[in-house]
């Protein structure tokens, strides 16, 4: 990373500022942050679907972990376009299946499931209610395990689970190069699991877009969430509205 290293996220406030300290990271100073950003950094993607990540620890035919596709596929395209390599979707909505299998670029694959903290089970997906009923701006494939979520409506469908370790397992690596996680709330229970048993320490990078502003998870649990990654050897980077990137510690000096 040259002579300027990945500097700690700022500490987080307890209570009542917790909220604030949110939304500072969200606002205001974005683009400034981004300015202070080491070289390396690079954001792939569209506006709506795109992440920020350190290329550097990028390795040679990486792999791209990508959980939760929707409609927007730009930033698993923009990663092969980039790094070449290998990228492997998950979602657990037939649109966004549909959608992403029409629209994916060669070595990129999509499958059918949900990730959770263990393979192989089956869980109830909650499809989303009729875009005549969701808030303007949403596109209507944001489903969730969580019945909670302000997007899911009474259609259920049952899917079958799958975890880091079987993808990676199946995938025959030892470690994906980037774990993305827009998985509609279900963040909070496959963080906990991935920090629980060290699982989270076979990605190199780590990108979680949090959702508690719609669903029963609060902004505690998500700053919670926060500091159980960074004590299982990560630091956080970059936040970028309610997403949170993240790089293992040590490839920060990657490159």
């Amino acid at each position: 990373m040259g002579r300027r290293a990945v500097k700690p996220a700022a500490a987080k406030p307890e209570g009542g500022l917790a909220l604030h300290w949110w939304r500072l990271q969200r606002s205001v100073g974005r683009r400034w942050r981004e300015w202070r950003l080491p070289r390396g950094f690079e954001r792939l993607g569209t506006r709506y679907g795109g992440w920020w990540l350190y290329a550097p620890a990028v390795g040679r035919n990486p792999l791209l972990v990508d959980c939760g596709l929707g409609k927007d596929i730009s930033f698993p395209a923009a990663f092969l376009g980039r790094f070449g390599g290998r990228v492997i979707g998950i979602d657990p909505n037939p649109e966004a299946i549909e959608y992403s299998r029409a629209n994916c670029p060669p070595g990129m694959e999509v499958r059918d499931a949900a990730l959770w903290s263990q393979a192989g089970g089956e869980i109830s997906f909650y499809m989303p209610r009729p875009l005549a009923e969701l808030p303007k701006g949403a596109d209507g494939v944001s489903g969730s395990l969580l019945a909670s979520h302000s997007y899911a409506g009474q259609e259920k469908r049952t899917v079958r689970t799958t975890s880091l370790a079987e993808l990676l397992s199946q995938a025959g690596r030892d470690e994906c190069d980037v774990l993305k996680l827009d998985i509609e709330g279900a963040e909070y229970a496959v963080l906990e699991a991935l920090c629980g048993d060290k699982a989270i320490r076979h990605a190199r990078q780590l990108l979680v877009e949090f959702h508690h502003h719609c669903t029963d998870r609060t902004l505690d649990d998500t700053l919670q969430a926060i500091q159980r990654v960074e004590a299982s050897g990560f630091r956080l980077c970059h936040a970028e509205d309610r997403n949170a990137m993240f790089l293992r510690r040590d490839l920060e000096h990657a490159g």
